[in-house]
């Protein structure tokens, strides 16, 4: 879901406000990019039930919704609205900041459902939206000149970045206001699974969330499900990276299940790589991965007597537990998924053929890796690195020395591991089998949790022995984005 800023003004009626909630064919700056929308992003758009917040604060009582008290007119110009205010405190504190100018912009919350990308000129235009959820008066914008709030780029402008995504990361760490990210709402998402008693505050934001319809996506979940809070699902998300192995270098994703994702991919042949020689940046060409929508389950199980944990030490058990169960199911389909029913891995996720599989023998281990690191195209170098198992590691490679007799594994000075193999760093990762060497850019393999997770509570099943049930849903998928960015070698037998 994005979000935008524009411009509101008071009308001569009172308790009326007019404003521009979408402003067509203006430019920002957004992640890197200049963006703009279209005329034609907003037909077939349903604009019933959009609601005029304050702040995107959802728990709050809307200012007005359409059609009964909320106009949108889709014109040439974009999408102008009309309010009718309710003759309340809040109402009338509302119109007398706009006719003040203390609020003169509008922000807008919206899915992308089409889009086209420039990577030469590095232009975003969004053509279709799929649907408006709310528009919201601001306080201030991020662009005042072109009303339009900038999202943080993720990574550093100097630093190359393979995979440029015209459908941005949006609620984890931008500006994320609504109701799903505040302290209520997790404290009675936490009390809801606990059964414990919640505060008219805590009811409110509750129900904010659950009448979002969140839980639709997570189809097997009953209508009592809970959307766990975005602080908790950072904690989540965000633990999956120091666990080690390939889970650390993969790309994770938080775009819409089955959306056309642009993708950047290097497009000059392959060139021979000297090792420590800069790697230039080459033209991009792009192409689209389609994320699926599985889905992981996991079933807790507390004793009753749960009822008396402090929220506190409940957050910790079910972050701590959903980020193991999460990190385990990811971890074993980055390498092995078969692509039915869960994820695609690398190694039945690529067409191993001649051109990206070398095979070779441990006396000749030396020649073989030079080889597999000459094979891979250049544009990718620069990112690489080998992935192997830890029998792989110290029965072929540790063992292998040069000709002068030096070993050919440059060891951590500070704990002994082995930290780079010909320049390249080296990733062991145990669900990978004996004996296969895997070399390329992990960036181009990619993890997506679009749709965040949901947990609904049961005590049917722990009647007789005193125990509550917790079901966590998770959509995820996984799979290589860029096939041509790997290559595997097989060390066979003597």
């Amino acid at each position: 879901m994005e979000t935008r800023n524009y411009h509101i003004r008071a009308n001569e009626k009172p308790l009326v406000i007019e404003g521009t909630a979408i402003v067509f064919n203006e430019p920002a700056k957004i992640a890197g990019y200049t963006e703009r929308i279209a005329p034609t992003a907003l037909n077939g758009v349903d604009l019933n039930d959009v609601a005029l917040l304050i702040n995107h604060d959802g728990a709050g009582i809307p200012l007005a919704r359409s059609p009964k008290t909320l106009t949108l007119t889709t014109t040439e110009k974009g999408l102008e609205m009309r309010a009718e205010l309710p003759d309340t405190e809040q109402g009338k504190a509302v119109y007398q900041a706009v006719q003040r100018g203390d609020l003169s912009q509008m922000s807008f919350a919206f899915d992308i459902k089409e889009c086209e990308k420039d990577e030469q000129a590095r232009a975003v235009t969004i053509t279709s939206i799929g649907a408006v959820y709310e528009i919201s008066l601001v306080t201030r914008a991020a662009y005042p000149q072109t009303s339009v709030q900038a999202r943080a780029g993720k990574e550093d402008a100097n630093m190359f970045n393979p995979i440029e995504s015209a459908v941005f990361e949006t609620t984890r760490g931008v500006h994320s206001m609504d109701a799903l990210s505040s302290m209520e709402y997790k404290n009675a998402f936490l009390k809801t699974l606990l059964g414990q008693d919640l505060t008219e505050t805590e009811t409110r934001a509750y129900n904010a969330v659950q009448a979002e319809k969140r839980t639709d996506v997570f189809n097997t979940l009953g209508n009592s499900a809970a959307v766990i809070p975005e602080s908790m699902l950072n904690q989540v998300i965000q633990g999956l990276h120091p666990i080690g192995g390939l889970v650390d270098e993969i790309r994770h994703f938080a775009v819409p299940a089955n959306l056309a994702v642009p993708v950047g991919t290097p497009s000059d042949p392959a060139q021979w790589h000297v090792e420590g020689a800069p790697i230039d940046r080459n033209k991009l060409q792009t192409h689209n991965v389609v994320f699926g929508a599985f889905e992981l389950v996991k079933i807790l199980s507390l004793s009753a007597a749960a009822k008396r944990m402090t929220l506190s030490a409940f957050e910790s058990y079910l972050i701590a537990e959903l980020r193991q169960s999460i990190t385990n199911a990811i971890a074993e389909a980055i390498v092995n998924g078969t692509g039915s029913g869960q994820p695609l891995g690398l190694l039945t996720g690529i067409t191993w053929n001649a051109t990206n599989t070398l095979t070779t023998t441990p006396a000749n281990i030396i020649d073989g890796i030079l080889r597999t690191i000459a094979k891979l195209p250049a544009g990718y170098a620069n990112g690489a690195k080998f992935a192997l198992n830890n029998a792989t590691l110290f029965s072929s490679i540790y063992p292998a020395h040069t000709n002068d007799g030096a070993l050919i594994l440059i060891p951590d000075a500070q704990n002994g591991r082995v930290r780079r193999l010909f320049g390249f760093e080296i990733v062991v990762d145990d669900h990978l089998p004996l004996n296969t060497i895997l070399f390329g850019d992990y960036r181009y393999y990619g993890v997506n949790i679009p749709s965040g997770m949901a947990i609904e509570m049961s005590r049917d099943s722990g009647f007789r022995n005193a125990l509550i049930d917790y079901r966590a849903l998770c959509i995820a998928d996984a799979k290589p984005i860029v096939p041509e960015a790997f290559v595997r070698l097989n060390v066979g037998a003597a």
